[in-house]
């Protein structure tokens, strides 16, 4: 983790010193609900997920590339919260489980209509995932993997300095440790405001 950290450091001070006309940095907040999907649940087993509220906090950054479109990568700690519930191996079982993750979008962002006091994107891209800690009582947990892919798309508004987006985000590959065929789905609310830039 300590090298993401230092390499997101690095990219965007070499992006503020060569890019500063088209630049833009600022801080995000907000919310999200998780949900797991699992595709290959164990014979016997009836496993139900009811999605839950977290939330995140972080930085952005946005380069503008040509025209509408920039660049628009992201760094932020998400705390995500979901509810597990079921049958395994005749035994009843209700847990919640938490993921405590460190998140890098790395998202395209096009200027969709420009109403003069404020103008409307779409976002879209790969998100890689990485969990520092999972916590539940699930019976014969095994944990999930370091790394998570997943892709994200959305739209928002953006006013003066602040943004305000909705996203979906789809898990691209089974992260569970027990080979459940277990993805993430997140839907998140954030607020940004920029610092300085474009």
């Amino acid at each position: 983790m300590k090298k993401v950290l230092l390499l997101s450091a690095v990219v965007l001070m070499t992006l503020s010193a060569s890019a500063q006309d088209r630049l833009a940095i600022g801080l995000k907040t907000g919310f999200n609900t998780t949900k797991i999907k699992l595709s290959d649940i164990p014979d016997g087993a009836d496993i139900k997920n009811e999605a839950k509220s977290g939330f995140l906090f972080g930085v952005y950054g946005r380069l503008r590339l040509v025209g509408n479109l920039s660049f628009q990568p992201e760094m932020y700690y998400a705390k995500k919260n979901t509810k597990a519930n079921g049958t395994i191996g005749g035994e009843d079982f209700n847990t919640d489980i938490t993921y405590h993750t460190w998140d890098i979008p790395l998202l395209l962002n096009v200027r969709l209509l420009d109403l003069k006091v404020a103008s409307v994107y779409g976002v879209a891209g790969p998100v890689a995932s990485f969990n520092s800690k999972s916590v539940t009582d699930w019976p014969d947990y095994k944990g999930v993997d370091n790394t998570n892919w997943t892709f994200q798309a959305g739209a928002g508004v953006e006013f003066w300095r602040l943004t305000a987006d909705v996203r979906y985000e789809w898990g691209i590959k089974d992260i569970s440790k027990a080979q459940i065929g277990q993805k993430t789905d997140v839907l998140t609310f954030a607020l940004g405001f920029k610092l300085f830039g474009i």
